[in-house]
């Protein structure tokens, strides 16, 4: 055989792989919608709680990301009913559980906003105080509860948006905001505050594998990383907030800082990593698919840079908020821009990388994002009858 006809060969087989590769079909998206705070809704009765999540799985949806907050009894019910009713769950544990810090620790301080549904900042414990003992029992006590009563739980996140100072009391109030990214001093006193909390967060992580596999058994209950917050820059500065650069974030987790030393890599402890996309909001109202593709690349490619791909990453919060699309809100075009999302996050595919659970906000907690208005589905609604995409 000559060299020509070899090398023809070679790149004849090259041209039929890529043309493979090409036409295999790409994963599908498996879609959920949140609904945190369930624990409160209803002035805290569970028989009308479980009845809006009877309403939520009517709707359309199969998956469903509920908050843990106290008190854990009532999520417990919660559970239970979704596992009757067929919606697998997922569960957030949230940091603000005083059983997680040691008795007489204090909240860093956050902003009022008065008149408004949320402050611009709440109240938030530091995580570098997060008492890891105390995490571990307090998880083991509702597990063990769950486990006792046979109720399924597909997945565990553990807290959420701590790079950012609305759900992580590390992060300190600014006037006009403070980012924290590769540029900070390492030395910086505050800087010093928040890789103590990423250090706690990772033993919470892996206290998390742990007690989940001695209650449960190994890989019964996926353990996800807290999700990551991108909230835009002018937001930041309009809450006098602060913000650590997610990739810095999950590097820092990782231990794969060039500054670290012996430092652990806190993500072998979980089944996914979680992240937070919100791509159009006050300072980015651009619609279409090119416009979502462009903004899940900007967001997307620094982390996968820093975390890198050996585990799925969980979405678990995105949407559209409604005054995007004109007064009164156009939910034609909201459904639209959904479609343009899920198509754009569905062709957004890196080497390595895999989805795991795209998680709507919201169902019907936050006016803004609100799917279900007065006891009505909005046409946007239309999106939770896809449970793949």
């Amino acid at each position: 055989m000559s060299r020509r006809h070899r090398l023809f060969r070679l790149l004849a087989g090259a041209l039929l792989l890529a043309t493979a590769r090409a036409e295999e079909p790409m994963p599908k998206l498996k879609l959920g919608i949140n609904r945190p705070n369930l624990v409160w809704f209803a002035k805290g009765d569970v028989p009308t709680q479980n009845k809006l999540l009877s309403t939520i799985h009517e709707a359309g949806p199969t998956r469903v990301r509920l908050a843990l907050q106290l008190p854990y009894a009532r999520a417990v019910e919660h559970i239970l009913h979704c596992n009757r009713i067929g919606m697998s769950v997922t569960i957030w544990i949230c940091s603000g559980n005083p059983a997680f810090y040691p008795k007489g620790t204090a909240r860093r301080k956050g902003i009022a906003n008065p008149g408004a549904q949320f402050p611009l900042l709440f109240d938030q414990y530091r995580l570098a105080d997060l008492d890891v003992a105390l995490f571990r029992q307090a998880l083991a006590k509702f597990l063990r509860e769950c486990h006792k009563r046979n109720a399924k739980i597909e997945a565990l996140q553990i807290f959420t948006e701590v790079n950012w100072a609305d759900f992580n009391g590390d992060l300190p109030v600014v006037k006009g905001g403070w980012f924290l990214d590769g540029n900070t001093p390492w030395d910086d006193a505050r800087y010093r505050v928040v890789r103590q909390g990423v250090q706690s967060c990772g033993e919470a992580l892996r206290a998390a594998q742990s007690v989940t596999t001695e209650i449960y058994g190994p890989e019964r209950i996926k353990i996800l990383s807290p999700a990551m917050a991108g909230p835009p820059a002018s937001w930041v500065r309009h809450a006098s907030g602060s913000i650590i650069d997610a990739a810095l974030y999950l590097q820092l987790l990782r231990g794969r800082h060039a500054k670290q030393q012996n430092a652990v890599d806190y993500l072998q402890y979980v089944d996914g990593i979680g992240v937070h996309i919100y791509p159009a909001i006050a300072d980015a109202t651009e619609m279409g698919r090119a416009t979502a593709l462009r903004q899940i690349q900007e967001r997307m490619d620094p982390i996968l840079k820093a975390a890198g791909t050996d585990h799925p990453y969980w979405v678990t919060e995105w949407g559209y908020p409604r005054y995007l699309f004109g007064k009164p809100p156009d939910e034609a075009k909201r459904l639209r821009q959904f479609h343009h999302f899920l198509g754009a996050l569905k062709s957004y595919q890196p080497p390595g990388l895999s989805w795991g659970h795209v998680m709507l906000f919201n169902f019907d907690m936050m006016a803004q994002y609100d799917l279900y208005v007065d006891g009505r589905l909005l046409e946007s609604a239309q999106i939770l009858r896809r449970t793949e995409y």
